[in-house]
């Protein structure tokens, strides 16, 4: 379908204008072990992880760390994901058929023992191969030191690791790269940062989208979507997709989306508990506001749900910074995605 696929993208002509971070990925992996692509949800980077590494025939373990279950991760969980990724590779078997530690059948790969030393045989089997970790943050709630892991492939193995996460304060918090006492601390890492469309290339994506699909669309609609979904790449294909297949109006489509994206913070903040009304005032105020200072957070807040401690609140307003839902510019605070944004305003 080209730029409007949902799926993420694995082949160059439907992904639109990263030349520059492919190449940025493709330099970061020839001169070095460990790459980190960051970027907010829906600005394209397992897009791009997918298509270079599909483009550049390399072969790769693909683990999308949103599919490990809620709570505490544990290794055997992780080891699950693995399983079920090296099970779709037909090269893996081939590889992983003289290690000990594992069973190769038609029916896919086995850990014959579930520990730490078993991963890392298959690790060392996987030498000169890709090992990409989506969404890694995620690994923060295991009592496992997967940055410890990371740090091991590093130093000893011959694999090239990449990366990625959407909740970018929350990644940097799992990898610790600037703490002395981490494991990663000191190593050497590209970073590939995700970004925003422009207005012109917002124009020229859907513009050419609507060519692939052989529908003709008014600048009209064309500017509209631009104004709602402000350059944000994922959102822009949502709404190309959604006019192609079920031609519904703008206002229709952006309702949509803003409840999906609505759908997935509450699913964020059920992690907080009894927590989590506080959480959910903060972002009506900052979102009601559309630029909020703490001042006017705070008293929105305790307006609502009575006193809250300054340190209860600088908490809040961290985490909601690291999982990439609001962000500070100067003295003032702001909803990052325009669709949440909408969504929160609207039925929040």
């Amino acid at each position: 379908m080209g730029y409007f696929d949902p799926e993420p993208k694995k082949r160059k002509e439907d992904l639109f204008n990263m030349e520059r971070e492919l190449l940025d990925l493709d330099n970061g992996l020839r001169r070095g072990k460990l790459v980190v692509v960051s970027g907010l949800r829906r600005y394209g980077k397992t897009s791009l992880i997918l298509t270079y590494l599909n483009e550049s025939g390399l072969d790769y373990v693909y683990l999308d760390c949103r599919l490990l279950p809620p709570g505490m991760i544990s290794l055997n969980s992780f080891l699950n994901l693995l399983e079920e990724e090296l099970s779709r590779r037909s090269w893996a078997k081939k590889v992983l058929s003289s290690v000990d530690e594992v069973s190769v059948s038609g029916f896919g790969v086995r850990f014959r023992v579930r520990n730490e030393r078993s991963l890392l045989s298959v690790l060392r089997a996987l030498e000169n191969k890709v090992l990409v970790l989506d969404e890694a943050q995620e690994l923060r709630r295991s009592g496992y030191r997967f940055d410890s892991l990371i740090a091991h492939a590093y130093d000893h193995l011959n694999l090239k690791i990449i990366i990625s996460g959407s909740m970018i304060g929350l990644l940097y918090r799992f990898l610790r790269v600037n703490d002395p006492e981490a494991p990663l601390y000191g190593r050497a890492f590209t970073e590939v940062k995700m970004r925003r469309l422009s207005e012109v290339e917002s124009r020229q994506f859907l513009i050419k989208g609507f060519e692939q699909e052989g529908i003709d669309v008014s600048d009209e609609v064309i500017n509209e979507a631009i104004k709602r979904f402000d350059g944000v790449i994922g959102w822009l294909t949502y709404f190309g997709f959604a006019l192609t297949t079920s031609k519904e109006d703008v206002d229709s489509i952006h309702e949509k989306a803003s409840k999906l994206a609505l759908s997935e913070l509450e699913h964020a903040l059920k992690i907080y508990g009894v927590g989590e009304r506080r959480y959910r005032e903060t972002l009506k105020i900052i979102a009601s506001l559309g630029k909020a200072r703490w001042s006017e957070i705070k008293r929105g807040v305790e307006a609502r749900l009575g006193r809250i401690p300054n340190n209860t609140l600088a908490t809040i307003i961290k985490n909601l910074a690291d999982s990439g839902f609001i962000k500070r510019e100067g003295e003032e605070y702001e909803i990052t995605d325009p669709v949440l944004q909408h969504g929160i305003r609207k039925y929040y």
